[in-house]
């Protein structure tokens, strides 16, 4: 399980670049043209542009990398899904066609994939046919440009032809080993509402990998889309079973149960993760979100004071301790949290004074 600490947050973002960006940048900043550099490095230098948004220089290393690495394939890749990556198909596509002698796949897959996303149907599917003969006789290949062609029309949201083109390559490929296929073609369907053809599709997914986690993980999801609550509960049980225990996968199932009323169910998932990791302030807060609803105050005390270890400034923590206390009968204690709350944080919103100063208003006494 990773462990964050935010104190060391600034330290980290002073050494987030590494020595040949900033190597790189220096140069640029100083008028100096950059020497060689390593076809891996270049790649981290173009990556960290765009993270940046930097599209200006960033184009200006891609010249630099294929004028002094022209020929490394590896290299022309990378580049290509980093394009894909940020989404710049203009980019994407130029670099395509000026290698389009290249005999690998991904050049076709990567051309179709910014052909579509840039509007130019007709010309997508010119290329679709020419690939697909081109890769006719490796099956492994033509997988790949069925699948980057499908992918593509899903993202510009043609969905009957997204699922047209994948009906015509799977009476040629075996079902294991194309799951992508289907994962797109069940997204197609989910987008398009058609619920029968979800469950149709997530039942053969089940079928080809009833032992994977992951795949049981992800169906939790779309069943909990298409409204199939149980399904969904059921689906993230089985992903934890098979040890599918990240944080998001724990969170799926407690907020599962808890929308299907599972309460008793939820909170016993909250305190297994807990055991662990006592500290988790997602956990916390929505577990004592779960008893605040079962009206059981004194046990969501417990988990709004470990959440507020966590992040003693979140100004509704005090009001949910103090709501709490007040169902308690504590109201003294009640008036010293909201106090505590207007020491500690900002009450952005004034919700914490104005609770204050109701109670002091109700109880004068204390």
């Amino acid at each position: 399980m990773p462990n964050f600490n935010f104190n060391n947050f600034e330290e980290e973002e002073d050494n987030a670049y590494s020595d040949a960006f900033n190597q790189w940048d220096e140069a640029r900043k100083n008028g100096i043209l950059p020497g060689y550099y390593d076809p891996d490095d270049l790649c981290e230098i173009i990556d960290t542009y765009l993270s940046m948004d930097d599209v200006e220089e960033c184009q200006f290393v891609i010249k630099h990398a294929l004028k002094i690495h022209p020929h490394n394939e590896d290299m022309v890749y990378d580049i290509m899904q980093i394009l894909d990556d940020y989404e710049l198909w203009n980019d994407l596509l130029e670099l395509t066609i000026n290698y389009k002698y290249l005999e690998q796949v991904w050049t076709s897959g990567h051309r179709l994939t910014a052909l579509l996303h840039l509007g130019m149907e007709d010309e997508a599917f010119t290329c679709f046919r020419q690939a697909k003969k081109k890769f006719a006789k490796n099956k492994e290949d033509l997988s790949i440009i069925y699948q980057a062609m499908s992918e593509s029309l899903y993202d510009v949201d043609l969905y009957e032809a997204a699922i047209d083109v994948i009906d015509e390559i799977l009476p040629q490929i075996d079902g294991k080993g194309n799951e992508d296929l289907f994962w797109i073609q069940l997204q197609c369907y989910l987008s398009m509402k058609d619920k029968e053809n979800v469950e149709k599709i997530a039942d053969y997914l089940l079928n080809l990998n009833p032992m994977d986690g992951e795949t049981w993980s992800r169906l939790g999801l779309i069943f909990k889309e298409i409204g199939e609550k149980e399904r969904s509960i059921e689906a993230f049980e089985f992903a934890d079973s098979l040890g599918k225990r990240e944080p998001v996968d724990i969170l799926n199932l407690i907020y599962s149960y808890k929308e299907n009323g599972n309460f008793l169910k939820a909170l016993e998932k909250s305190d297994e993760y807990l055991e662990h990791s006592p500290e988790d302030y997602i956990i916390n807060l929505l577990a004592s979100n779960i008893c605040i609803e079962m009206e059981e105050w004194g046990k969501a005390l417990k988990y709004i004071e470990q959440a507020l270890k966590t992040d003693p400034s979140s100004n509704y923590l005090y009001l949910y301790k103090s709501k709490c206390l007040l169902k308690l009968g504590e109201i003294k204690k009640a008036i010293n949290t909201l106090e505590d709350g207007l020491k500690n944080t900002n009450d952005e919103t004034g919700e914490i004074k104005k609770q204050l100063e109701a109670l002091r208003k109700d109880y004068p006494e204390y």
